[in-house]
């Protein structure tokens, strides 16, 4: 079948005859691309009309500029999320009724921070998260990614942007962070509970095995100081007599002269009243030693108290004496101390003793450590130094201990003080004694200790603790 279209007009003739002249057209192909057309058109509608349905009913909210940034369309989503309480609402009227924020949701947007706007300017925008409040609907928290729109020749005509409402993603991801922190709290919380306790028994056991010795020294050590105040001048009285004896009766027997030369009597009436002294001056060191041993081992109050730092750090180095000692694969580890004056320092005192403690322990087992593979000569010209410093420095104690040995990478000083961290084999460290010492001298006393240190020459403790109000006075 084929469709024409005619034309024609009359023409009479001389004869009287009208004679009809006209033109047929075969319009069959021009008819079917009308219809096309036509049919294109509607099938362009509905695809339109089932788009437009799309795009009003999905969740996530659309926004579309020309290039002018005047808005050409915008879903029901985007009404929703901006609180637009009319649907014929004019865009320019759209700022009357919400407001921008930064994710914070306090810092308002400025007009080159809105997404449409980066994206109409030619910026690619990705996951740009914006907090939306509007007057009528609740506060969102949108996500929004964008960019600009080009027709093939290359021109821009506009700009989308798609948001995504990602409050409740926010509402959880705000709780399991809450839950985070609560266990990395609650784990913090159990590992300083571990260190109190490992401190406490470790403190306990060495302080009540030091205390009982100092206890049981002082028995006899009383007795024996004791006896030999009374002893010297019941000495000095017998000499005296003995003395009368010879100016009485200088004529002595022979027996008497060979008996006073078999003993060398002049020389032990003079060298009986030195022996004398020096055992007091024994006593006295003992009784020193066992004072040392008691300010070691003091149990701590509840509260802090006035304490000499120098008499900490010296009843420190006697409780680990006997591993400064020289033995068979070292002479003694040199220890120097520095003390300068300053006034007491309110504190828990058995608490610093173990900072002291775990700081002089580990530098001797760094000593052991760098002793490896030298012969006892070559340790000898280079000797094993342990040296202590204190000093007052803007109102703090400053402490400072530090031994040439082999020091320490700067991955494991960025370590030192973790828990349960060592680098000692199994079954020589624990790894809490520095996270222990830390816990001490920051938590507990408000001070600071840092580490310094450099591979083959040695590490350096720092530590500073603020005096109290009324020594900073005195």
């Amino acid at each position: 079948m084929k469709w024409i279209q005619s034309a024609a007009r009359p023409e009479r003739q001389a004869d009287g005859a009208i004679l009809w002249d006209g033109v047929v057209i075969d319009i069959s192909n021009v008819y079917n691309e009308l219809r096309l057309r036509k049919e294109a058109e509607a099938s362009l509608a509905k695809e339109r009309e089932f788009l437009n349905v799309i795009i009003h009913n999905i969740t996530d909210g659309i926004v579309v500029c020309d290039a002018s940034g005047k808005l050409t369309l915008f879903n029901n989503a985007t009404r929703e999320f901006h609180g637009l309480p009319v649907e014929s609402l004019p865009a320019e009227q759209w700022a009357e009724h919400f407001s921008l924020y930064q994710p914070d949701g306090q810092t308002p947007l400025s007009i080159t921070e809105i997404p449409l706007f980066r994206a109409l300017e030619g910026e690619i925008v990705e996951n740009a998260e914006m907090v939306i409040a509007p007057k009528h609907g609740s506060t969102r928290i949108l996500l929004a990614s964008g960019q600009a729109i080009f027709d093939p020749l290359g021109n821009k005509v506009g700009a989308v942007v798609v948001m995504r409402d990602i409050s409740d993603r926010k509402k959880v991801e705000l709780a399991l962070q809450q839950k985070s922190l609560d266990l990395e709290h609650a784990l913090n919380n159990l590992q300083n509970a571990q260190l109190q306790i490992v401190q406490s028994e470790k403190m306990s056991a060495l302080g009540n095995l030091v205390a009982g010795v100092a206890h049981e020294m002082n028995n006899p050590l009383g007795f024996i100081a004791a006896s030999l105040k009374q002893a010297k001048p019941t000495f000095g009285d017998i000499i005296e007599h003995l003395k009368l004896y010879q100016s009485s009766l200088p004529n002595a027997s022979d027996e008497i002269k060979n008996h006073a030369e078999e003993i060398d009597l002049d020389y032990s009436l003079e060298d009986l009243p030195k022996m004398i002294d020096s055992m007091t001056m024994a006593c006295d060191r003992l009784k020193n030693i066992s004072t040392s041993l008691r300010t070691f081992s003091r149990a701590d109050k509840d509260y802090k108290v006035p304490f000499n730092i120098r008499q900490g750090i010296d009843s420190t180095i006697l409780i680990l004496k006997h591993r400064l000692k020289a033995n068979e694969q070292r002479p003694a580890i040199e220890v120097i101390t520095d003390y300068s004056t300053f006034p007491q320092v309110e504190c828990f005192p058995g608490q610093l003793n173990q900072v002291f403690m775990n700081i002089l322990a580990n530098a001797i087992d760094a000593l052991d450590e760098s002793n490896a593979n030298r012969s006892f000569e070559e340790i000898k010209l280079n000797p094993n130094r342990i040296t202590i410093k204190t000093s007052l420095e803007n109102g703090s104690v400053k402490i400072t201990i530090a031994d040439n040995g082999k020091g320490m990478t700067e991955e494991v000083k960025q370590k030192i003080f973790d828990h349960l961290f060592t680098t000692k084999a199994v079954g020589n460290g624990t790894g809490l004694g520095l996270a222990i010492a830390r816990q001490i001298i920051v938590e507990k006393h408000g001070g600071q200790i840092i580490v310094e240190s450099e591979v083959g020459k040695g590490t350096k403790f720092v530590i500073q603790l603020p005096l109290s109000a009324s020594a900073r006075k005195s």
